[in-house]
């Protein structure tokens, strides 16, 4: 996943929208087993050294639409990881790097600089190729946040049932408490038994579609 924003608002959305996607694994969501967070050059020495897959991240980056540097200066396409791009426009990069119980891996890469989008890939059983897609977003000043928001509130009284489970949102801002305290420690791994959250995703997808 790649994503902007400062620390720590925007994080959690760009965290909330990975997870609503990898919490349709076939088993199901397990919670979360560690965490870690890295910032600066030491997020793109993990991605040389495997840590997370550069494979991925160039999968997702291909779905954005609005890439930084050259593409904004004269509209040329680019190659943002192969030419060293990636690299020199990101400001102040970081990586929130999740392991789930049931073995998955998952990173959020706040990439500041490089796009303005958050972008997700990822590989699925028996596909040789990543999957990719783009969030599209509202754009200024037509921010629909709040009513898209209202919406889903209408739903939940008139069915009385909630739309999405309540238990995402205590995964999600339990692995950011958890990856900031990750980051005051120096980038350390921390486990984090207490993420233990298990949950069955809803069988439609919950996007906003206008």
């Amino acid at each position: 996943m790649g994503g902007v924003g400062g620390s720590d608002p925007m994080d959690c959305h760009a965290l909330e929208a990975m997870q609503c996607m990898v919490e349709r694994r076939k088993s199901g969501e397990t919670g979360v087993r560690a965490v870690q967070l890295i910032d600066g050059d030491a997020v793109w020495q993990a991605g040389d050294a495997g840590r997370w897959s550069w494979e991925l991240l160039e999968s997702a980056l291909s779905r954005s639409d609005s890439p930084r540097g050259l593409s904004e200066e004269d509209g040329r396409t680019q190659d943002l990881i192969g030419s060293g791009e990636l690299r020199r426009l990101t400001e102040k990069p970081a990586a929130y790097c999740i392991e789930y119980n049931d073995g998955f891996r998952a990173t959020l890469r706040m990439l500041n600089g490089a796009i303005q989008s958050y972008c997700f890939a990822a590989r699925l059983l028996g596909q040789p190729d990543p999957v990719s897609t783009q969030f599209l977003l509202p754009p200024i000043p037509n921010v629909t946040y709040a009513a898209c928001l209202v919406a889903k509130i209408e739903e939940m009284w008139v069915t009385g049932r909630a739309p999405y489970p309540a238990e995402r949102t205590l995964l999600v801002s339990g692995t950011l408490e958890s990856c900031l305290k990750s980051r005051h420690a120096g980038g350390t791994r921390l486990e984090t038994p207490h993420l233990a959250v298990s949950y069955a995703p809803p069988s439609t997808s919950q996007h906003a579609r206008e």
